[in-house]
This record gives C-alpha cells, sequence and structure tokens, in this order.
C-alpha cells in the first residue's frame, strides 16, 4: 500500500513499536502525528511492514482520537495471544514468515490492527522469535531453550547484584557499628536463592577460592562498599555466617579441621589398624620371604595390606634396648625415642627410633594422595591438627610407652671425642619404656648437673620481666617419678648433646633461641579470651632431644647421599660470617641474624644446611608429623631391602612441586594463626587496662627513620618514627610501649607511648 495521508504507520522508538498518522508526505520522508500530539519527521526506510488503516478525519483531535483507539485495539490482540502455543505450531516447520502469516495461522479475520497486534507480541518474545525486517525468523527449539536459560541466569544476576550490594551495604553498616544480624534486619535480607548464593559467595571469597565470574560477581555487588583486605570476613561474621575468630586460613588450603576426610577410607584403615595391632603382639614371629610383586599402589616393601604375615616377618625381632621418649604434657604423637649408653671407654652408642607408618604406606593411593596435601600436622591455640587421622598417629603409629611398635632405628657410636665414628639404618619393633615430659625431665637434669651449672639457669631464667607461675605448669608427681627413674641417663644425655651442640657451632651452626609463652584460650566465638603466660623453659631437656635429632636426620642425609638415594634435603647453602655461629638470645642478636640467614629450602640434591652446621640434612624424625619425613622414611627402607629407592629423581622432582606448594600453605597457618591471636590478646589487654595499659619490649633494630621494638611476651615486632623515642635509642634497651590502632587481621599496631626502663 502506498504511503499517503490519514494511513497508520509505526516506528521504532525507544526499541518499542510507536503508532502514528501520516500528515505529509515528499520525496520519501513522512511528517507523522502522534498519539500524544506531537509531529515528527523521518524517512519511509524507518517503517515497520504493517500499514493501515486509514483515518478519514482531518482535524487534529480526532486523529489522535482515532490513534488512541488503535492503539488500544493492538494491545488487547497482543494480550490475548499464547505466543508459546504459536512458537510450537511454527518450530521446525516454518524458518521465517511475516507478521501477516502468523495472524492468519491463528484469526480467521485479521485486519491491520490484529497483524499489528501480533507484531507486537512476537517483537517482545525475543527467546522465540527474532525480526529482521521485513520478516520474524523462528527460533529452533534449542537455540530457544538456550535463549529461555540465558534470560533466566540473567534475571537471577540482576535481581543477585542488585539486592546483593544493598544487602551487602547494610552488613558492612551494621560492621561499622560493631553489630551483627538481628530479627529485625530478616526484612532486608535478600530472597532465596539470592540469599543462599551471596553466602557461598563470601565464603568462597573468603577462602579465595571462588571462580573468575564469582569474583567479577564479587566487584558488583561491593561497588557501594570500602575495599578492605578481609572484607568477605567482616560481612560473614556479621551476618553469622561464621564466628568470630574464624580460621580462615584453614579454609585458604582446604585443611579439614576434623577427621572426616579419613571417613571414605575406613576400611583401608581398619587394615592398617589390625596390621598394626598384630605387630604390637608380644609373639615373636617365623621370618617369610619378601614378595616381590609390585602391588596396585607403591608401597616401601612392594606389600599389599592383605600380605599380613610376611609383613610381619620384617619386623619379627625385638631391638634389645632400653627406649625412653620424652615430649611435652600434651603430645601424643610421639614419633621418636631413644636409648642412650656410655661405655668404659666414654664412647656412646645412640639408637634414635622412629614411628615407621612408611612400613603401613600405600603411596599414590587416594588416601596418600589427600594426606599429601594435608602435608603436616598444625599446632595452634585453639587445638592441634594431625596430619594423620588420630587413630593412627596417636595410637596406631605413636610410640607409646610399654607398647611394642614397628620402627626405624638409626644408630649412632660417637668416641670420647664426641666424634662420630660409627652409624647404621635398620628396622625392627621396639619396646618403648617410659613416656617422659620436658618439664619432669628438666626438674631432674636441674636437680643432677653441676652446680655452676645451676646457677647460670638461676640468672637466666631471673631475667625474665614476666614471672612464671611455676605451681601451674609443674610437673606431677607421676611424671618426676618416671623422669628420675632415668636422672644419670639424662645426665650424660645432656652432656653429650651440649657437646654436640658446641661441635656444630665450630663448623658454623647458627642457633637462635627464645623463650617460650603459653598461648591458650578460654571461651569460643566473640566470648573468646586469650591468655599468654610466661612458661618454665626446659633447656637442657630440649637440648637433648633436639641435638639427636640433628644426628639422626643428619645421617639419615649422609646414607642418602652416600647410596645416592633422592630424598626430601633441607638446604640453606649460604654464606655467612665465622662470627656469627654460636647461640643468640637477644632480641637484636636475633634481628641480626634473620637479616642474614635466607629460609632453608626443600630440595631433591643435597647441599650444606649453613644454619645447622652440617654438609647434608634431611628431615626422617617426624613421620607421623611430616609428609616430607614419611616419604623419606619409605625410600630409605626400600633401599634397605632392595637396593634401590622406592622413587626415583624424576618421581621424586614431580612431589617435591606439589610439597612446596601444599607446605608452603600450611606453613603460612603456622605462622599467621598464632600471630593473630598475640594480636588479639594485646587488643584484648589494651581494652582491659585502657590508658595504664603497657608491653614490655626490647629495641631490636634502629635507623634514621624508625625505631623497632620487639615485645618480649608477645613474640611480635612493632615500630615507630624515630622521634617518638628521643635522642637514646639503644639497641637492647629495655622499654615500656602503649600501643593503638591494634588490628589482629593485618598483624598490625602502633607504637602510641614509650617509656624507657
Amino acid at each position: 500500500m502506498p504511503i499517503k495521508v490519514g494511513l497508520l504507520v509505526e516506528f521504532m522508538q525507544d526499541n518499542t513499536p510507536t503508532l502514528g498518522c501520516v500528515l505529509d508526505e515528499q520525496g520519501g520522508k513522512i511528517r507523522l502525528l502522534l498519539a500524544n500530539r506531537r509531529e515528527i519527521n523521518l524517512t519511509q526506510s524507518r517503517l515497520l511492514p504493517w500499514i493501515g488503516p486509514i483515518i478519514q478525519a482531518t482535524a487534529k483531535e480526532d486523529i489522535v482520537s482515532g490513534l488512541i483507539a488503535h492503539k488500544e485495539l493492538r494491545q488487547k490482540t497482543k494480550e490475548n495471544i499464547d505466543i508459546a502455543e504459536l512458537w510450537k505450531m511454527t518450530q521446525g516447520e516454518v524458518t521465517e514468515e511475516s507478521a501477516d502469516f502468523f495472524a492468519g495461522l491463528m484469526e480467521n479475520n485479521i485486519n491491520p490492527d490484529i497483524v499489528a497486534g501480533y507484531a507486537h507480541a512476537l517483537l517482545e518474545c525475543k527467546n522465540y522469535f527474532k525480526f529482521q525486517n521485513p520478516l520474524f525468523e523462528v527460533y529452533s527449539q534449542e537455540t530457544a531453550e538456550a535463549k529461555l536459560l540465558a534470560e533466566k541466569q540473567q534475571k537471577e544476576k540482576t535481581a543477585l547484584v542488585s539486592g546483593g550490594a544493598d544487602w551487602f551495604k547494610h552488613l558492612w553498616d551494621l560492621y561499622c557499628k560493631h553489630q551483627h544480624v538481628t530479627d529485625k534486619d530478616k526484612a532486608k535480607e535478600p530472597p532465596e536463592p539470592v540469599a543462599a548464593t551471596l553466602k557461598g559467595l563470601l565464603l568462597k571469597h573468603m577462602a579465595e577460592t571462588e571462580s573468575h565470574e564469582e569474583n567479577l560477581l564479587w566487584k558488583q555487588v561491593t561497588k557501594q562498599i570500602p575495599d578492605e583486605t578481609y572484607l568477605a570476613y567482616y560481612l560473614a561474621v556479621t551476618w553469622k555466617l561464621v564466628p568470630e575468630h574464624y580460621n580462615f586460613w584453614l579454609s585458604k588450603i582446604d585443611y579439614d579441621e576434623t577427621d572426616n576426610f579419613a571417613l571414605p577410607f575406613a576400611d583401608e584403615l581398619a587394615a592398617i589398624q589390625e596390621l598394626a595391632k598384630k605387630l604390637s603382639e608380644k609373639e615373636n614371629f617365623n621370618p617369610l620371604p619378601l614378595p616381590r610383586e609390585q602391588s596396585r599402589y607403591k608401597n616401601a616393601l612392594h606389600c599389599s595390606l592383605d600380605k599380613k604375615q610376611e609383613l610381619c616377618g620384617i619386623f619379627s625381632s625385638i631391638a634389645q634396648k632400653e627406649f625412653i621418649s620424652i615430649d611435652s604434657a600434651s603430645t601424643k604423637d610421639i614419633d621418636d625415642a631413644f636409648s642412650f649408653e656410655e661405655h668404659a671407654d666414654q664412647t656412646k652408642e645412640i639408637h634414635i627410633s622412629l614411628a615407621c607408618p612408611a612400613f603401613f604406606w600405600q603411596f599414590q593411593s587416594d588416601f596418600d594422595k589427600i594426606i599429601a596435601k594435608r602435608c603436616t600436622s598444625i599446632y595452634l591455640p585453639e587445638k592441634n591438627l594431625h596430619m594423620l587421622p588420630e587413630e593412627l598417629s596417636t595410637n596406631s603409629f605413636s610410640l607409646v610407652e610399654n607398647q611394642i611398635k614397628p620402627s626405624m632405628l638409626i644408630k649412632a657410636v660417637f668416641n670420647a671425642e664426641n666424634e662420630l665414628i660409627d652409624c647404621g639404618i635398620s628396622f625392627s619393633r621396639v619396646h618403648v619404656c617410659d613416656n617422659l615430659q620436658y618439664s619432669a625431665c628438666e626438674a631432674v637434669l636441674s636437680e643432677t648437673i653441676s652446680q655452676i651449672e645451676e646457677a647460670k639457669e638461676t640468672v637466666r631464667q631471673s631475667s625474665c620481666h614476666y614471672p612464671v607461675n611455676e605451681e601451674r605448669y609443674a610437673p606431677d608427681e607421676n611424671a618426676l617419678a618416671k623422669a628420675r627413674k632415668y636422672g644419670a641417663l639424662l645426665e650424660k644425655a645432656y652432656l653429650f648433646a651440649e657437646a654436640h651442640m658446641q661441635k656444630r657451632i665450630e663448623n658454623g651452626a647458627v642457633i637462635i633461641e627464645r623463650d617460650e609463652y603459653d598461648l591458650y584460650l578460654e571461651g569460643t566465638g566473640s566470648k573468646t579470651q586469650v591468655h599468654l603466660e610466661p612458661m618454665p623453659q626446659s633447656p637442657k631437656a630440649q637440648l637433648i632431644v633436639s641435638e639427636l635429632m640433628v644426628i639422626a636426620n643428619s645421617i639419615a642425609a649422609d646414607f642418602a647421599v652416600s647410596h645416592e638415594i633422592p630424598l626430601f634435603f633441607r638446604t640453606q647453602h649460604i654464606g655467612i660470617p665465622k662470627e656469627m655461629a654460636g647461640i643468640w638470645k637477644k632480641p637484636e642478636e636475633i634481628a641480626k641474624i634473620a637479616r642474614l640467614l635466607s629460609p632453608a629450602l626443600t630440595e631433591i640434591e643435597a647441599k650444606p644446611h649453613t644454619g645447622l652446621g652440617l654438609k647434608a640434612y634431611s628431615p626422617v624424625t617426624s613421620p607421623l608429623r611430616r609428609y616430607a619425613d614419611l616419604v623419606n622414611q619409605a625410600q630409605i627402607m626400600h633401599f634397605t631391602f632392595f637396593q634401590e629407592p622406592l622413587f626415583n629423581k624424576e618421581e621424586m622432582e614431580n612431589m617435591l612441586m606439589n610439597f612446596n606448594i601444599h607446605n608452603g600453605l600450611a606453613s603460612q597457618v603456622q605462622r599467621s594463626r598464632p600471630r593473630y591471636w598475640r594480636f588479639v590478646f594485646i587488643q584484648q589487654e589494651a581494652k582491659r587496662q585502657g590508658e595504664n595499659c603497657s608491653f614490655h619490649g626490647i629495641i631490636s633494630d634502629e635507623n634514621d627513620m624508625y625505631v623497632t621494638v620487639s615485645l618480649t611476651r608477645e613474640q611480635i615486632l612493632v615500630r615507630a618514627k624515630r622521634q617518638l623515642f628521643g635522642d637514646k635509642a639503644l639497641l637492647g634497651q629495655e622499654v615500656l610501649v602503649r600501643l593503638g590502632k591494634i588490628n589482629p587481621l593485618l598483624f598490625e599496631a602502633s607504637i602510641m607511648n614509650v617509656q624507657e626502663l
């Protein structure tokens, strides 16, 4: 139909079909009157393909009335159309058609208003039809379903972003007021499933496990909020999704703090426990040939757990030595014990017994992969997290007194000059006579060592700024009685350990000693109270154990080097001045040493460990607590029986990459969480004591700009600009500092005032 005056036409305006009446047409350009009484000019190319009817009126008011009437007819037609049914009738049969065609399918008598009504419905239904002037394309079922899904997701995202942004802003306002969500805030909380998505987003962002898409969503819903480092934690606590002081560091490394991670492996663990129990029996076993077939998973003995009799033959003998262990009173996963003998010619024969989980272990199994990811036990103020399930680490494998357990034995013989003259590694069952405690052994050693040493100890203890509650930490009579049985042995072992340490210092060892403080918690959530108390030190008892472990690990490393066994070696191949060798205790000395010593590395090839004064060092003494020690133990065990390591160098290098990642993450938790609680302690003390609260410290570093103070009890560093200290900021100077602006999550505290002592 040609364009002429009075003809009703439609064109798209703001993505909506708009009705108008032609007032004039000249050379392809037309002038229209709209229902809102406006007049506009446009080209014919903008007109939509459905036109008509013609309004015969000439008066402007009559034309407007006609436009409104026809507009209402078209709207009514559109509202009565079942567009989904129209699509079902045509999809698969029709590719594209005009509005007239679709109207004719559903209506008997069509007119321009009916056709226009159908066109409007087709235009709005973008999931089923696409307008390509002058025709409408009919989408296939697959395309339509995809578009419907996309539309649904977009609506959900829009609701999520809109509702999430408002809700997170509300949570932030509550947090700034030190408030939490209450029942009166429920009306503002987004409905499901938006709320569930937002909760998941908070938890994932807090653990840094969100996907790229979730990270983009996070940025959208937090636009109205300051970009705080721990914003997700603040909001989650305010929303009561997690308790206050929630350990999100564990969430970051996906470290299950319960034993639930072991539940899927109940049968495997039961087989290990059964075998461990059998080996703990005091009956003798007849040795049987070792099976040489390779099992499904790698085992230190190429055996599967169902070959109990053959496995038991490996540990048919029981070492005829008197073994004892020394640990803290709370230790349950006891992975080392020792026997110590001094002969008439002053030679010392030491046998170090190590728990032997490698004997039971199926490497590359699903259970092993989980343990490899856990990588290490983590010891926190709130609880100890064991690398292995507790039924294994504290029961089946642990060197518990009066029980017989499979063991890796490291023998070391030293001459009168305390030089190593013989050593060896073997495997046997051992009977541990007693599990001793550090504090009890220290008390016994203080009774038996020379008066000179005793005097030195008295001076050292009295220099502590914070007095020790001796009664709280005193060993009970039972622990003392057990330790006294070995008084003579402990004295000889201590004197040897001290001499051995001095030899390491002569070889360049750098030893840092810090006093220990007991960090413990009372209560949970927002009611948690942090306590930090000085503890009685056990330097002599701890020296015995630490030096024996150094000996065991260095012998294992030397054994591996001489037999070309790839292990996880701890290396620190650096050059430091000779005068740095020695024992360092003062904070200013430790700060100076720390600047020179780079962190130790884990590598496959043996290199010197400068800080320990050793040519090679490979950890094997904590196989219940560290995955590296477990692997090293299996390597040596397999070589002992088969003259080749369980894993070759290439396999060990592949394992090392994953080990370094997981060990690094776990180490971050081990460092960060206790440090966080120390800052919480400072915060609580500052609130409790107010303006009178001060903390003892020692100036450990200073320069032209800043002075650093090492807090004695809290064992953290704080610093301030030099002018706050005046002209007398000297290394080693004791001060009392008042702290403010304390942020435990950021490990920050500002020195507000300094008092010299």
